[in-house]
């Protein structure tokens, strides 16, 4: 064999070792956080010292590991808890796009002190395909607080958060070490995260630091604590609930691409069939926080869409879901909404309200 022809087979086998080598030791790095597996974008890939390829397949060789979520405490999952999210998800696999739920693995994480809440990642294959936040109830039920469906962009991604940090220059490395804690407060998954000393609070769904020192955080986890539980409760079996089908007005798109929604009018609070009806007539819904808290709310938000739930029981009316784009495609309570911020009417360029 000449020694080109030795060249060609060697090289690729090296390059194969390295990205082996490279993934595990990735997965070893973010071994001590909880959600999702290592992924590399190419911007942030390159300000870590990768090249996109190298980036990319060291990610896919990571996804391949055994279990990127988390080993953070031996909790035992309630089988009340179990039974309700199985149900959960189950119910929402019966329409798009939540179909392949039906098969999928799930995952139940705890989230942070005093939350009184969950994570739920659904896992198909190697791929995280969807998650649900679940909170305790005050009648010893749960509460589904949110859920989304997804392969990218669904909130507590650990690889998103690292890339977020080091673009920040707050870790100089792939391979720093921080701390961080997933929380929840209603309608905003965030992170207490640790890092060379220096305590932050990151958005966890669309990644940035929200303006927080630790007394506002105190104040927003005890506000959290305290807060009703809002979307759909219950202390049993969901055999009697039906997830319908998801409506989508055919907009996307963020609120601060064009401003003029501002300018509507707010909304006064909406019944189920209001919100149904304006999102039937209109291309979408601004959501925005009442008192200009938009930081604990991750607001404004884009509502382009909605889900109901409902019961073939006499007792209470439809559950609904208003659907966001930002990040990933998101479905909050209605009824959380409505407690903490008021709609106004996305409008076009022209000034009218889209039809």
């Amino acid at each position: 064999m000449n020694p080109s022809s030795r060249r060609k087979r060697v090289v690729p086998a090296m390059r194969v070792c390295f990205l082996f080598t490279l993934a595990l030791i990735l997965t070893a790095a973010v071994s001590g956080f909880p959600f999702s597996p290592p992924a590399a974008d190419a911007p942030a890939a390159k300000s870590l010292g990768l090249t996109h390829t190298a980036a990319a397949e060291a990610a896919r060789s990571a996804d391949s590991a055994l279990s990127p979520l988390p080993k953070r405490q031996n909790l035992t999952v309630p089988d009340s808890l179990e039974a309700f999210v199985r149900e959960a998800a189950d119910k929402l696999a019966d329409e798009a796009p939540f179909k392949e739920w039906k098969t999928a693995k799930l995952s139940i994480h705890p989230l942070g002190p005093g939350t009184h809440g969950w994570l739920v990642n659904l896992i198909s294959g190697d791929k995280r395909i969807g998650y649900m936040i679940i909170t305790a109830s005050d009648n010893g039920g749960y509460t589904l607080s949110e859920y989304g469906a997804d392969t990218e962009g669904l909130p507590y991604s650990v690889t998103e958060l690292r890339l977020f940090l080091a673009q920040q220059g707050l870790i100089h490395s792939i391979f720093d070490n921080f701390e961080s804690v997933p929380l929840y407060a209603p309608l905003l998954p965030y992170w207490k995260v640790t890092v060379n000393g220096q305590t932050l609070y990151v958005n966890a769904v669309v990644p940035e630091i929200l303006p927080w020192d630790v007394s506002k955080a105190d104040a927003v986890a005890r506000s959290s604590q305290t807060e009703r539980r809002y979307g759909l409760t219950a202390s049993g079996s969901l055999s009697e609930i039906t997830a319908g089908p998801m409506f989508q007005t055919g907009h996307t798109g963020n609120p601060y691409d064009n401003l003029l929604w501002l300018t509507s009018p707010k909304l006064a609070p909406l019944a189920a069939g209001e919100f149904v009806q304006l999102l039937q007539q209109q291309q979408g819904l601004v959501f925005r926080s009442n008192a200009g808290a938009n930081d604990i709310l991750g607001a404004p938000l884009m509502i382009t869409g909605y889900q109901l739930w409902t019961s073939s029981t006499a007792a209470g009316g439809p559950v609904p879901y208003a659907a966001t784009d930002i990040g990933s495609r998101r479905f909050l309570p209605l009824d959380a909404l409505q407690a903490s911020g008021k709609f106004q009417v996305y409008v076009t360029g022209d000034g009218e309200a889209a039809n």
